[in-house]
């Protein structure tokens, strides 16, 4: 009986936290001449207690310096979406309507949780200078706790 309790005890003290994080890909794409801009599906985040976004950037560029500006929509009924605010990956305590990227490497972004959040998201970038030759690799993770 003791063997039982003490499994339920660490089941419900570490089982709970480890099952409250949610990691998925919310984009994947690739931008060139013909796709510039990409949009992710709605993402439902009314559920989370912390969200932060983690891109991977990789651009081929032969020929023209490529970047993207990279943004968040908000929206409270999915389908009326608007620019949101976030907190940038260099940290800063300014809030963003966009970003620019224009090496490759990872990127870090994250919601103020002390803020009432719309339920529904979209991240959406867009390439400049993109050419059939220049193009951009694009992934991009949302992180939460539930």
């Amino acid at each position: 009986m003791r063997k039982w309790l003490l499994a339920l005890a660490f089941l419900l003290c570490f089982g709970t936290a480890y099952a409250g994080t949610d990691n998925k890909t919310i984009l994947t794409a690739t931008l060139d001449d013909s796709p510039v801009i990409a949009t992710s599906d709605t993402v439902y985040i009314q559920d989370y207690k912390k969200v932060a976004l983690v891109t991977k950037y990789d651009e081929t560029s032969p020929y023209k310096t490529v970047s993207g500006v990279f943004s968040l929509q908000f929206s409270y009924d999915g389908t009326n979406y608007f620019n949101g605010y976030f907190n940038d990956w260099a940290g800063g305590s300014t809030l963003q309507t966009s970003e620019t990227i224009s090496s490759d490497g990872w990127y870090y972004a994250w919601l103020d949780s002390s803020t009432a959040l719309p339920p529904y998201m979209k991240v959406s970038f867009y390439a400049i200078n993109s050419t059939s030759q220049d193009t951009v690799e694009l992934n991009t993770y949302i992180i939460g706790e539930k």
